[in-house]
């Protein structure tokens, strides 16, 4: 009890006790990220640029099939390439499209063909002549002659002229044959009973004139053929492999010395077949001047 009332005595009040701090919340420590870790908003970022890299070397590849700058091995198998086979969202590794290279075919040369033999090319007449001579060019010809008449040929002139004689098998008659050199007529037994077309033919040179045959690939000059003239023909079956024998083929000629004294060439250019052949060719007259 106190003896007055007044102010207390400060002396006498205790002092107030002092209230304890009230607990706060506790502050959570975060660890720190390693060095060589990369921060959170490097993930997002790998998380939105690696599907887009995916999806865009699948297109790269898908074109590049389509443009056809891969093909494909032999055989027909389809590899795969490296962007096509990577799942979505892995990083993207440098992948280059597979290209195949086909061989090309080795290039082989063609064939050659079967050559087709070309006849012998006949020489080259020498229209050369001795200083008293002047040459001439012209045309020969014989056609087959038919039963009961006779070919004249005058190799001055390569004119043929025919004539019948007096029975089948003779010669013409004399006055035909003064400008003739050479008669075709038919065989004394080539007519039958036909009575038109021969089956057998021959020709002879006419009686008294100098004809011979120059052989094929012999020159042809004035001098050969003069000489030739001198060999005599006689009488050559056409037709059959006799006129063959007797060199009366293809580059051959027939030379003469005319009634006129001329030297006549006649190549054989042209020569049928059958039993009644057609013959003929150029025709050179080295003639006196």
């Amino acid at each position: 009890m106190t003896d007055a009332v007044g102010r207390p005595d400060a002396g006498r009040i205790p002092p107030r006790p002092t209230e304890p701090p009230q607990p706060g919340p506790v502050p959570v420590s975060v660890p720190a990220a390693p060095a060589d870790h990369p921060p959170r908003w490097a993930w997002w970022v790998i998380g939105i640029v690696v599907p887009v890299l995916g999806t865009a070397a699948t297109l790269f590849a898908a074109s590049s099939k389509e443009n056809g700058s891969a093909s494909p091995p032999a055989g027909g198998s389809t590899v795969p390439s490296a962007s096509a086979s990577r799942p979505v969202g892995t990083p993207s590794v440098s992948a280059t499209p597979s290209v195949s290279a086909t061989p090309s075919a080795p290039s082989v040369a063609p064939l050659p063909g079967p050559s087709s033999a070309s006849p012998t090319p006949s020489t080259v007449p020498d229209l050369s002549a001795p200083a008293s001579y002047q040459p001439h060019q012209g045309k020969w010809g014989i056609a087959p002659p038919i039963c009961g008449q006779t070919l004249l040929v005058d190799l001055d002139t390569g004119v043929s002229t025919s004539a019948e004689p007096e029975s089948a098998g003779e010669s013409a008659p004399p006055g035909a044959t003064a400008t003739a050199e050479l008669e075709y007529r038919p065989d004394s037994q080539g007519c039958g009973l036909s009575g038109i077309a021969p089956s057998s033919t021959e020709l002879r040179s006419v009686t008294g004139r100098q004809v011979g045959v120059l052989r094929a690939g012999q020159p042809q000059t004035f001098e050969s053929c003069r000489a030739a003239a001198g060999t005599g023909f006689g009488v050559v079956p056409m037709g059959r492999s006799t006129a063959g024998e007797r060199g009366l083929v293809l580059g051959a000629a027939l030379c003469s010395v005319t009634d006129k004294g001329s030297v006549a060439m006649a190549v054989v250019e042209e020569i049928g077949t059958g039993k009644a052949p057609a013959a003929g060719g150029r025709l050179i007259t080295w003639s006196k001047g």
